[in-house]
């Protein structure tokens, strides 16, 4: 193939192979073959438009944030700055809040555990909060134990329905004056209806279940 200038170029130039493709540089025009433009490349800024394929492993650069389309809201956020707040903005069925957990010995802050299966459970000793009553009124179901101090003779106490399963423990801790007692009538109360607290000391456990408090364990207060 003749030299030629670039204005003498045909509207169509085409090349296999090794074929040669004239180039001007500088006012000279060379010869040069297909393989020196097309292998081992370096593009300076180009815009690429849509390419048909193409193989990106060697690739660097690109920003998650601005690079990558499809992902879903804060999905590209979370991969730029991996925190647990950024995974449950990511995530659209979350339940609470706080920080990631995992399965060995993780930290929970009053979690609602709901209704759990185990194949054993450890546990130290069982706290829970306690009531102070003072006089006539109601015995919660809403802590362990209530602490009664009586403040007259027959003082009325009161126990609504519990949870199945429930535990309530009360104690006669104190009296305003000798002679003072205390009568607590649940609302169900198993084979009995009223307990009565005589003497400082006097204590009974029930537990809740079916449709009435049972009483599972007492110190001195009368079943009746």
């Amino acid at each position: 193939m003749a030299n030629v200038t670039i204005p003498q170029l045909p509207v169509a130039t085409t090349s296999v192979g090794t074929d040669l493709l004239p180039v001007e540089q500088s006012g000279v025009t060379k010869q040069m073959a297909k393989t020196v433009f097309l292998t081992d490349a370096t593009l300076t800024t180009p815009i690429l438009g849509t390419p048909q394929s193409g193989t990106l492993t060697n690739c660097t650069g690109l920003p998650v944030s601005t690079g990558i389309s499809g992902f879903g809201t804060g999905v590209a956020t979370f991969l730029g700055t991996p925190s647990s707040a950024n995974l449950r903005a990511a995530v659209t069925d979350e339940t609470g809040t706080g920080a990631l957990v995992f399965a060995t010995t993780p930290t929970l802050v009053t979690p609602v555990l709901g209704v759990a299966t185990a194949t054993s459970v450890a546990t130290g000793p069982i706290f829970g909060t306690i009531q102070s009553l003072s006089g006539p009124g109601a015995v919660n179901i809403t802590t362990l134990t209530t602490a009664f101090t009586s403040t007259g003779t027959g003082d009325a106490l009161t126990l609504a329905d519990g949870a199945q399963g429930q535990l309530k423990t009360i104690i006669y801790v104190a009296e305003a004056a000798g002679g003072d007692t205390g009568i607590l009538t649940p609302s169900n109360l198993g084979s009995a209806t009223t307990i009565t607290f005589n003497a400082v000391g006097d204590s009974v456990t029930l537990q809740f279940a079916g449709t009435d408090w049972w009483v599972v364990g007492f110190r001195g207060a009368v079943v009746a």
